[in-house]
């Protein structure tokens, strides 16, 4: 056992929670800005990634129950209904944007003269995708992002909704005086993009979000403070970044999950017995646990980014709040 994973190994077998040192060592080791100036974005992936996938292995072999804290009350202060209730507020919610993407965000928010007053982490809901999180954070049922913009629950609010589909057209609409929710179909809209296939997608991503950021943030005229968040992150599986499973063992899970990485059990109740599955009964869903592989068929076999289980990388989103000089 290398020295890096021994020291976790201690902390992740120590009593009392460790989901709070889990996200401080994310973001200040594994996905650090000092990481990411000195990397190449593909380098930046790679080693991060590798990092992560040992210490998966570490805590699926010996702390399994980080699993259920990634499961636990979501901190009302990181929800978007309550940002929502302050008029001089702006919230960017870039779907799929993962806390990969930190150090890049701060990068762009510091050469928009946009400083960073908040530099943290929030949690997706159960499952990990889109509209189960839409349920979750405002009171509109379980819709997609695009159908926000009509919603009498939010209007009733006085919460002005803008829909960004196309990160080349800057934003437009008229916010003035009422909070402003900004929903971006970047980078998650990117996933479905041949490609996925391939690790480089990871810098394509960052070509693309400055073109984003300008369009987006920076288009938002007359807020005090913007927060930058997300939905839920992704889960990437590049070689050998992945549990070392057999077919063997994933023979069951790949016939009950399919393309997916989590199943409803009021379509599904009858799940395979295995320590790579958990099932979370509140929620009536049974979700791929950790960096286990299914084996996809058709077009999702080859894509090497994925989302919807329950693992640190597609549970834990960012929330950054950036201050707006008047």
């Amino acid at each position: 056992m290398e020295i890096m994973d021994q020291a976790l190994f201690k902390k992740l077998t120590e009593s009392g929670p460790r989901l709070a040192w889990i996200v401080e060592w994310l973001l200040e080791e594994v996905w650090s800005p000092e990481r990411y100036r000195n990397l190449s974005p593909i380098e930046f992936l790679r080693g991060g990634e590798e990092k992560l996938n040992r210490f998966e292995l570490l805590v699926s072999s010996a702390a399994d129950r980080i699993y259920g804290e990634l499961l636990s009350t979501q901190d009302p202060s990181r929800n978007l209904l309550s940002a929502l209730s302050d008029p001089n507020t702006a919230v960017v919610v870039f779907d799929g944007l993962s806390i990969r993407e930190i150090p890049m965000i701060l990068t762009l928010a510091d050469k928009s003269g946009l400083p960073a007053s908040l530099i943290g982490t929030s949690q997706s809901a159960i499952p990990s995708e889109t509209m189960d999180f839409v349920e979750r954070e405002l009171p509109c049922g379980h819709i997609a992002p695009s159908q926000l913009q009509t919603r009498k629950e939010l209007k009733e609010k006085g919460i002005i909704v803008i829909y960004s589909g196309d990160i080349t057209q800057p934003i437009s609409g008229e916010y003035e005086g009422s909070p402003l929710l900004v929903w971006s179909s970047f980078p998650d809209v990117t996933y479905k993009d041949s490609g996925a296939k391939f690790e480089s997608h990871f810098e394509n991503i960052h070509a693309l979000f400055e073109t984003a950021w300008m369009n987006i943030v920076q288009a938002i005229k007359g807020k005090g403070r913007i927060i930058i968040t997300s939905d839920h992150g992704y889960i990437f599986f590049g070689t050998g970044m992945d549990f070392p499973r057999s077919p063997s063992e994933t023979k069951a899970l790949n016939a009950y999950f399919g393309n997916d990485r989590n199943v409803s059990l009021e379509e599904k109740p009858t799940y395979p017995v295995s320590d790579d599955l958990f099932v979370v009964q509140s929620q009536n869903v049974a979700m791929v646990k950790g960096r286990v592989r299914t084996r996809s068929t058709g077009e999702a076999a080859s894509k090497l980014y994925r989302h919807g289980g329950l693992s640190l990388m597609e549970m834990i989103t960012p929330w950054i709040e950036l201050g707006v000089s008047p």
